[in-house]
C-alpha cells in the first residue's frame, strides 16, 4: 500500500517507495509541495473532500497520476490528530488495484467461457447430424448436373459451406471440451524449429521474412507437443494474416529468473486496436471477415492447461506481440 502524509500546512511530509511505485512518480521531488501540484486531477478528485476535513475510507476510483498512466486504486484518507487533539496533517493511504481487476476480469471470463462450452456442446453435436445429410444430397446433384453448368457450381458452392461450418463444428466441440494432454519432456528449442518448418512456404510467398532467435540453453518443458505445436502455428497464421505487404515474424525465446520460459512471436503487420485488446481471447471474438473467432480462445485455453501464461502486446499500424510463458526444466 502507497502512504502519503501532510503535515498541518498540507505539505506533504512522508510518502513510502510503494506510493512512487503506484503512481509512478518521484516523490523525493514532492517533499514540502502541495500534493494537488503532485498528483494530477486535484489529488485524485479528493482535494474537496479533504480540504473539508472529510475521512475516506476505501474508495475505488481510475486515478490518472501522470499523463499517460491511470492506476485503478482504493484509497483511504484521514486527518491525522495529536492527543492534545490538534490537527497536524492528513493520511492518504493509496491500494493499487491492478492485480485484482486482472484476477476480476479472469474470474469473469472463465464463467462466460464455462456457460459457452457447456451450451456449444450440445448445439454442435445437434447441427453436425443434419449437416452430414446436406453434404450427401449436395454431392449426389453435383454428380447428376452437366459439367460446367451454374447448377453443377452451386452445388459445390454448398459443399464447400457444409465443409466449413463442420470446421467451425470442430473448433466450438475442441473449445467446449476438457483439454487433455499428453505430456512428455520436449526441447522447446526443437518445436520451435520444426513449427516454423511448416509456415516457411507461406511466409515466402507473402514476402515475409522469418528471424528465429533461439536460447543457448537446451529447454526442456514439459508440454504436449502436437497440442502446443497447435498453439504455435495458429499465432504465426495470425501474425502472417497480419502482414499482407511483406515484412518480418520473429519468433525468440528466453529463460526467465521464476525458471520459466518465454516465447515471443512479434509480426511487424497491422497491429491490433486498443479497445479489441481485452476482447482477443474471448470466443467469438474476431477481427477477420472470415475467422470463427475460436482460434486464439483455443489457444489460450491450451496454453493454461500447461499451466501458463498468454500475454499480448500491440500497436496499430506497427505490429503486435505475443508472449507465451511456460513451466521449464532445465537439462
Amino acid at each position: 500500500m502507497g502512504l502519503v502524509a501532510t503535515d498541518k500546512d498540507g505539505k506533504i511530509a512522508f510518502y513510502n517507495s510503494a506510493a512512487e511505485r503506484i503512481t509512478g512518480l518521484d516523490l523525493s521531488k514532492a517533499r514540502g509541495r502541495d500534493p494537488e501540484n503532485i498528483l494530477l486531477s486535484h489529488f485524485c478528485g479528493l482535494k474537496e473532500a479533504l480540504d473539508r476535513g472529510e475521512s475516506i475510507s476505501e474508495k475505488e476510483m481510475e486515478c490518472e497520476f501522470t499523463e499517460d498512466k491511470v492506476v485503478p486504486v482504493s484509497v483511504s484518507a484521514s486527518k491525522i490528530i495529536n492527543e492534545e487533539g490538534q490537527f497536524v496533517g492528513q493520511v492518504l493511504i493509496i491500494r493499487d488495484l491492478r492485480e485484482v481487476r486482472r484476477l476480476q476480469d479472469e474470474i469473469n471470463r472463465q464463467e462466460k467461457l464455462a456457460a459457452i462450452g457447456g451450451l456449444a456442446a450440445g448445439v454442435a453435436h445437434e447441427i453436425r447430424n443434419p449437416l452430414s445429410s446436406i453434404k450427401g444430397i449436395a454431392s449426389y446433384f453435383k454428380s447428376k448436373f452437366d459439367k460446367d453448368s451454374d447448377d453443377k457450381e452451386a452445388a459445390g458452392v454448398m459443399i464447400q459451406e457444409v465443409d466449413r461450418l463442420n470446421r467451425v463444428i470442430s473448433e466450438l466441440l475442441e473449445f467446449a471440451g476438457p483439454t487433455e494432454l499428453k505430456l512428455k519432456q520436449t526441447d522447446v528449442n526443437e518445436l520451435l524449429e520444426h513449427s516454423v518448418r511448416l509456415i516457411q512456404k507461406e511466409a515466402s510467398t507473402k514476402d515475409i521474412a522469418i528471424k528465429l532467435n533461439l536460447s543457448q540453453q537446451q529447454l526442456v518443458a514439459e508440454i504436449d507437443s502436437d497440442r502446443f505445436s497447435q498453439c504455435l502455428l495458429n499465432l504465426y497464421l495470425n501474425a502472417l494474416q497480419a502482414m499482407d505487404t511483406g515484412g518480418q515474424l520473429t519468433i525468440e525465446n528466453s529463460i526467465t529468473e521464476g525458471n520459466s520460459i518465454n516465447i515471443e512471436i512479434k509480426d511487424t503487420g497491422s497491429g491490433i486496436k486498443t479497445e479489441d485488446l481485452n476482447k482477443i481471447f474471448d470466443p467469438y471474438f474476431t477481427t477477420k471477415a472470415k475467422g470463427t473467432g475460436l482460434g486464439l480462445a483455443i489457444v489460450h485455453k491450451i496454453i493454461e492447461a500447461h499451466n501458463g501464461q498468454i500475454k499480448i502486446r500491440s500497436v496499430p499500424g506497427q505490429g503486435t506481440v505475443f508472449t507465451i510463458v511456460i513451466p521449464v526444466k532445465e537439462t
